[in-house]
């Protein structure tokens, strides 16, 4: 099993948000509809099922143990 990112959260749940409020259940479908890896999937049903959030960066608040990806050097020529 490979390590979730942080990366894959924000890609995968993109679309739960800018609606309002947004619940683990939510987030689950969003990452589910997204195509997203089952390891994503089961990183969000571990949060609470009383959890709300608005967007991405209250979402990554609440897994603050997810690596980030190092960013790729741009390639010059």
């Amino acid at each position: 099993m490979s390590t979730v990112t942080r990366q894959e959260i924000r890609a995968s749940t993109r679309t739960a948000f800018g609606a309002g409020w947004v619940g683990r259940d939510q987030l689950c479908a969003a990452a589910r509809s997204a195509g997203a890896r089952p390891e994503v999937v089961a990183t969000l049903a571990r949060l609470s099922p009383r959890v709300r959030l608005c967007g991405a960066p209250d979402l990554l608040l609440l897994l603050p143990y997810l690596p980030e990806l190092p960013e790729l050097p741009e390639e010059t020529d």
